[in-house]
């Protein structure tokens, strides 16, 4: 039963070959939400694509340094918002910024803070969009990867679902083929086929996919990894269709 969702969406999928935002994707991204939402289904959607929406508008020269990710993430996280607000009001629905760093999770009282506002913007049926706040975290504030951060919100929310869009079919095995579920019982004989390979302009991978997934699934949190430019990826997995790989709760939440 699908009735809280997270849905990350990672950079690779979020972008074009030449590492800027790819409009094309969002929209379909939108469309999908909006759908849900229409279902009555809550979504929290974790995005990427700050940093490449920022290179789309300021271009330097010079090789990119810490500081200069944080000068695009800056300039691009206003341009994201933007569009998915001018894209979510062509739907009739309204979207919020909230921007999170691990000390949110860490400080019972931002947790709680946190925790109150999302739960609040989904009570007025409002979308959360939640992105790392790259340009005031610290190296011990930075998460792995927005993965991570998926995983932390679905938890605090405790989310039904979570829906990691990614460069990826999937878990693949040795031969390269999607394996569809993951069991509690052959989490561990799966472990064998995770790379620790990054996407290009990426910070995450199978590996944290897989930590994440693991560690939600203990909590009866299903996680699907799933290829984020495929045509109707969210509607086909809330339908039931067989797309990507499912990573099986051991016990449903209530």
């Amino acid at each position: 039963m699908y009735k809280r969702v997270v849905v990350k969406v990672g950079t690779k999928v979020l972008s074009k070959k030449d590492g800027t935002l790819d409009e094309r994707v969002l929209k379909r991204l939108v469309d999908q939400i909006s759908l849900l939402k229409r279902k009555n289904i809550e979504v929290i959607l974790v995005t990427s694509g700050a940093v490449g929406s920022g290179r789309s508008l300021l271009t330097l020269t010079r090789k990119e340094t810490v500081p200069d990710k944080q000068v695009y993430a800056a300039i691009g996280q206003v341009k994201l918002m933007n569009t998915y607000s001018k894209l979510f009001a062509k739907h009739g629905y309204l979207c919020a910024q909230v921007l999170a760093t691990k000390e949110d999770f860490r400080d019972r009282e931002h947790y709680l803070n946190m925790k109150n506002c999302l739960s609040g913007l989904l009570y007025d049926k409002v979308i959360p969009v939640v992105n790392e706040n790259d340009v005031v975290a610290i190296r011990e504030l930075v998460f792995t990867d927005n993965d991570e951060l998926s995983g932390l919100v679905a938890l605090q929310l405790k989310a039904h679902n979570l829906i990691i869009l990614s460069s990826v079919a999937g878990v693949l095995d040795d031969s390269s083929s999607v394996i569809p579920e993951i069991t509690g019982r052959t989490l561990a004989s799966f472990r064998k086929f995770v790379t620790s390979a990054t996407s290009t302009g990426g910070r995450g991978g199978m590996v944290s996919k897989f930590a994440v997934a693991k560690k939600l699934m203990s909590k009866g949190i299903a996680v699907h990894v799933a290829d984020g430019k495929r045509k109707n990826v969210l509607s086909d997995i809330i339908k039931g269709v067989a797309v990507g790989t499912v990573f099986i709760p051991r016990k449903e939440t209530t």
